[in-house]
Parts: C-alpha cells; sequence; structure tokens
C-alpha cells in the first residue's frame, strides 16, 4: 500500500493525503476524516516519505515558466538553479510552452511530488492558482498575484515605460507607436502606464492608434509592420521586450528605413542580441540574474520559517544607450 492507493481509496488526490499526514489546517474535517479512515482500512503506515513530509524536507522545488527558449527566461531561470544547488536543493523545471493547460497540468504534478516549494516566472494564467490551498510556499517573479502568502518579486517596470518613452521625447520623437504583448499581465500593464503618463507629462497627446498588442514573437511583429507602416506616422517605437524590438527594426529596415534616422528605437530587457544586433538596441536593461536569485532567496527562508510574512522585491532598472536612438 502506497499514498497513491490510500488517496484512490479515499476518494482524493495524493497531495491531500499528504497534507493531512503533514498536519495542514487547509483540510476540511470531513475529508481529513475519510483519508484517515482509508488509512486506518489499508493498514498504511507512513514511511520516510511521510516523514519528509512532516518535516518538509523533499530537497525539492518546482519552477514553472512559460517558454524556456526565451533568453530572458532562461536567464533567471539558470540563477535560480544555481542558488538552489548552493543549498542542495534539486529543481524540477516545468516549460508551459505559454499553455495556460499545460501550466495546470504541471502544478498538479508538482504537488503530487511533494516539492517543498514553487517559483512562478511571468505568465497569465492566474485562475491556475487556485490549485494552491496555501500549505506550499510559493514566489511568483514578474507575474502578481491575488493567492494570499505569495512573495512577489519583479523590476521597476512602470519606471522602466516611463523611461524609454522620456529618452525617445528627448531624442526628438513625437509620435511613438509602443508594440507590447497582447497579454494584460502585470509587467506590460506596468510597462504601458509609464509610457502614457510620460507622454502626458511633456504634453504630447496619447493617440490609442499608436499602441498595438501582439503576441511576443517575431514573426507577429513583422506581419503587423509590412501590414501598417504606410498607414501609420511614428517616428519612435518602444517595443516592450527586446523580441520585438528587433524584429521591428529588422522589418523597417528591410521596408527602406533607416534606424536611427527615420525611425528611433527602445526595447526592454537587455538581451545579448541587443548589443550585437546592427545597429545595437537601446533597451531597458533588467537585472535578470537578481531576478532569479532573490525570487530562489525568498523561497528557502519561506520553507525554513513558514511563518514569515510573504515579501515584495521591486528592483531597479536602467536605460542602456545605443545605436537605435540618437545622441541628445
Amino acid at each position: 500500500m502506497n499514498i497513491k492507493e490510500v488517496a484512490c481509496l479515499a476518494g482524493v488526490s495524493p497531495a491531500t493525503v499528504s497534507r493531512v499526514l503533514n498536519g495542514s489546517k487547509n483540510v476540511r474535517k470531513s475529508t481529513r476524516r475519510k483519508v484517515l479512515q482509508a488509512i486506518e482500512e489499508s493498514g498504511y503506515r507512513p514511511n520516510q516519505v511521510a516523514r519528509g513530509l512532516r518535516l518538509r524536507r523533499f530537497q525539492s522545488i518546482g519552477l514553472v515558466v512559460p517558454d524556456i527558449t526565451n533568453e530572458f527566461f532562461a536567464t533567471i531561470a539558470r540563477s535560480i538553479e544555481d542558488v538552489l544547488h548552493e543549498h542542495n536543493y534539486n529543481l524540477f523545471l516545468c516549460n508551459t510552452r505559454e499553455d495556460g493547460e499545460e501550466e495546470r497540468r504541471y502544478i498538479k504534478a508538482l504537488l503530487d511530488k511533494f516539492v517543498d516549494g514553487i517559483i512562478f516566472v511571468s505568465g497569465g494564467f492566474e485562475e491556475n492558482l487556485d490549485l494552491f490551498q496555501g500549505d506550499i510556499p510559493v514566489v511568483a517573479i514578474d507575474r502578481r498575484s491575488n493567492l494570499e502568502g505569495v512573495s512577489f518579486v519583479t523590476s521597476a517596470n512602470y519606471e522602466g515605460g516611463y523611461l524609454a518613452a522620456k529618452h525617445l521625447i528627448e531624442c526628438g520623437c513625437r509620435r511613438i507607436l509602443m508594440v507590447r504583448d497582447q497579454k494584460q499581465v502585470a509587467p506590460m500593464e506596468a510597462r504601458w502606464a509609464g509610457y502614457v503618463d510620460c507622454l502626458k507629462d511633456y504634453n504630447i497627446p496619447y493617440d490609442e492608434g499608436l499602441v498595438v498588442s501582439i503576441p511576443v514573437e517575431r514573426e507577429a511583429a513583422r506581419e503587423y509592420l509590412l501590414r501598417m507602416h504606410s498607414q501609420l506616422e511614428f517616428d519612435g517605437i518602444f517595443a516592450a521586450t527586446d523580441v520585438l524590438a528587433i524584429a521591428c527594426a529588422h522589418t523597417l529596415l528591410r521596408l527602406g528605413y533607416s534606424i536611427p534616422k527615420d525611425v528611433q528605437i527602445v526595447g526592454f530587457d537587455n538581451i545579448t542580441a541587443a548589443e550585437y544586433y546592427n545597429p545595437s538596441l537601446t533597451t531597458i536593461a533588467q537585472e535578470k540574474e537578481a531576478l532569479g536569485r532573490k525570487g530562489a532567496e525568498l523561497l528557502l527562508e519561506r520553507i525554513e520559517d513558514p511563518e514569515k510574512e510573504p515579501a515584495t522585491v521591486v528592483l531597479p532598472v536602467q536605460l542602456i544607450q545605443r545605436a537605435s536612438t540618437r545622441q541628445y
């Protein structure tokens, strides 16, 4: 008899059985009675696994990322892994491919594997957080959550959006096209808000027609500009990620535009390609390694002290000027 068979007998999930064995308060009395009755009827005796559950020491962490091929997420994941290895924790990496159902499946699998905690990196599927009952430490990186007890690490996205627009304005731009992720996730909303407020502060009218929401894919940006460049009047582009910024630059160059003479471009993230693209990309740099490191540290602190209050950490950003904008 094992824990999964007990769960089947009780008509609950293995994660619920683990919570009962762990003494968690986040289990209904009726459910607890069913689990305890199943344990008694089956003759199941908690083994080392159950003792590990009580001690919360499986030395395993789940990491959920939307796209591991994206350098931004890959850098954060590597930084998290480095910290966990220093503390002798194993890492289960779950790549959701930006799919909400895939993310939900991974969360259930991680809970069944009895990980000591879970880190989420970005993503826009808040409904999946209802799977948690508050008895496992959770840290969200660049992802807001209304779930009680979640620690949160992010960059100063509003300030970054403001800084990008401010730089373009000071370089002479007055018609600034913003190209952003179509998902209404917290980082994108904050960057957009910074852009809008900067226009207002410089007395430049906000034009909804100059804000385009598309998938964060090179092909999506290329298709949009090929279709719309002749219908839009713009002299600057603030792309909410470097991937979108480079796609915009590449498309405009092929259409005969000169960068930065005709159009100036600012990206966001400071991925490696931003420095080596021609022209090199002006961008808002995030502290990617620090995001991952701080997220891992916060999770380990919660594992060591479950009573510790969840924390919110906002890391600074900075403008790195390169050849895609003019000197001023």
